[in-house]
């Protein structure tokens, strides 16, 4: 398969102007380990990010890839869904038995349900093929300045938040979040997402609101990732998602989080 056909000027973009790339989305002394097994979108990935500074390492299949993680340890991962053999989303899983390292998935499936199947086994975002260079680099800096600053992607508001109604507990500065007293496992980006709507509450956030402030100004456009997030988070805090009493829609707008005011006592 041809990738080159969505990046016709991917050589430019690399080799014209090579230091305006480095500078802008730096990968300088980053280790990226890439698996897939088709030869021209592994070539197209590992010529990306070396163009960006990156050291990259390759691999073909899971076995490979498994490898070469606890050999060289890499900062990234980049993992396409389709393999042969133990496919994306099973080798993303027992990565993350092993390893926090941030990952990647690339996908040319139903962009919705791989997101939703990728948040279960552990990816840390997904990028649909075909895809933009620049994109990728942009999505990738991004990871990696969460994972070096303790995945906190803004630090405007400081102030330790701890959300207590007797049945969903938040405490922001020890990254938890309880339900009924029991601890329930959020992604990092799950959690930064409800510490910024919980902040908000009462207030209607927008869709480009929600993405500059939990995923970054390089995912406007990205409406998809916030419904399929919000989804997933539902499906966690709320007693039925369907009727939500925390997380609301705001039809073709956004959503808001309401406080729910229960006496601890009861």
């Amino acid at each position: 398969m041809d990738y080159s056909i969505t990046t016709p000027n991917l050589t430019n973009y690399i080799t014209s102007d090579r230091n305006s790339v480095i500078s802008s989305v730096s990968m300088i002394g980053k280790k990226v380990l890439i698996i897939d097994d088709d030869a021209d979108l592994l070539k197209l990935a590992a010529f990306i990010f070396k163009g960006a500074g990156a050291q990259v390492i390759t691999a073909r299949d899971g076995a490979e890839g498994i490898g070469k993680l606890l050999a060289y340890h890499p900062q990234l991962i980049l993992l396409d869904v389709m393999m042969p053999g133990i496919d994306g989303f099973e080798l993303c899983q027992k990565i993350r038995q092993i390893s926090n390292t941030p990952l990647i998935m690339l996908t040319a499936l139903d962009h919705e349900q791989n997101l939703l199947h990728g948040l279960d086994v552990g990816a840390d975002d997904f990028l649909s093929k075909p895809f933009k260079p620049e994109i990728l680099l942009a999505r990738a800096k991004t990871l990696l300045r969460r994972s070096g600053n303790g995945n906190s992607r803004n630090n405007a508001n400081t102030t330790p938040l701890k959300y207590n109604d007797g049945r969903l507990e938040i405490d922001a500065e020890r990254h938890q979040i309880l339900i009924n007293g029991k601890q329930i496992k959020t992604t990092p980006i799950e959690f930064r997402l409800l510490v910024y709507l919980e902040r908000n509450a009462g207030r209607t956030l927008t869709y480009s609101q929600i993405l500059d402030n939990v995923w970054g100004e390089e995912y406007r456009g990205s409406i998809d990732f916030v419904h399929v997030y919000i989804s997933h988070l539902r499906s966690k805090i709320e007693e039925n998602s369907k009727n939500p009493r925390y997380i609301h829609s705001v039809h073709g707008v956004g959503y808001i989080f309401e406080r729910q005011h229960v006496s601890l006592d009861e």
